[in-house]
């Protein structure tokens, strides 16, 4: 188990991969479950930015439009940190979400990192606020037939704890041996005053900000299908009215993204 971001949780994670698990029709009905997107028209886009970077809310602006008009499209953005010293420091930035950069710039062969980048299903990059690319870049991985098909659902069990159901199932046999199943806390309408650095004296609006992502476990794509389950704490200081939950299946050598599911979290009774 990994836990990546800020805001420590309370987390219990137990995966199980089994060899034949039907999805049943009342699992399709858990209190604050979004019907799952068809696979093979779900597009995750992870947008690296910074507050301290002056060309970074454009591309922003884009991710924010991108998730508001496309229900296909979800959208995560991961703050980095590295740009903290040039004067401003910002408040969502991690070095976790640095090095997941890194990673993706191995993965992707790239000379280097840069913000704003957008990386479209783990698996193509462009430039942020490059609207044009980034719609070509989207369109094309919608075109990719879906691996799996996954399904996440959300109960309140009291207070601020959650608990979280996963379910995949493959459309066909996968030619990857390791998946792994991540788990992102999202919250929007995020609004910060700047004081310092590029962008100073502007007030940023910051959605789809990734408070935290937990891993919640690697398995065997081949073995047919996955159920997990996730208990976990959210942080007072976040605004639950803002919040939503990604979950996603990736590659753990090549880094692209399989299947993806986005649900709500249910008001407090």
């Amino acid at each position: 188990m990994t836990v990546q971001g800020f805001g420590g949780a309370a987390l219990f994670v137990a995966l199980v991969a089994l060899p034949s698990l039907a999805l049943r029709p009342q699992d399709t009905e858990a209190i604050g479950e979004t019907p799952p997107v068809p696979a093979a028209k779900t597009v995750v886009v992870e947008l690296f930015t910074s507050q301290g970077c002056s060309s970074c809310p454009p591309a922003d602006r884009l991710l924010s439009e991108l998730s508001e008009r496309e229900p296909s499209i979800i959208a995560l953005a991961f703050h980095v940190d590295y740009w903290n010293y040039i004067g401003w420091t910002d408040p969502f930035s991690s070095s976790a979400w640095s090095e997941r950069q890194r990673r993706y710039g191995t993965a992707l062969g790239a000379d280097r990192i840069y913000t704003p980048q957008i990386i479209v299903n783990g698996r193509r990059h462009a430039v942020g606020s490059d609207r044009r690319e980034v719609t070509r870049l989207i369109e094309e991985a919608t075109a990719v037939p879906a691996l799996a098909t996954l399904d996440v659902s959300v109960t309140r069990l009291g207070g601020q704890q959650l608990s979280v159901r996963m379910s995949a199932a493959f459309e066909q046999h996968p030619a990857v041996e390791r998946l792994s199943a991540w788990l992102a806390i999202v919250e929007d309408g995020l609004e910060t005053p700047v004081t310092r650095g590029e962008n100073a004296h502007r007030t940023l609006e910051n959605n789809r900000v990734v408070r935290q992502l937990l891993a919640a476990g690697t398995f065997d794509a081949r073995s047919g299908s996955l159920s997990g389950h996730i208990e976990l704490d959210l942080d007072p200081a976040w605004t639950e009215e803002n919040l939503s939950l990604t979950a996603f299946l990736q590659d753990d050598e090549t880094l692209g993204v399989h299947a993806a599911a986005t649900a709500v979290i249910p008001a407090r009774l």
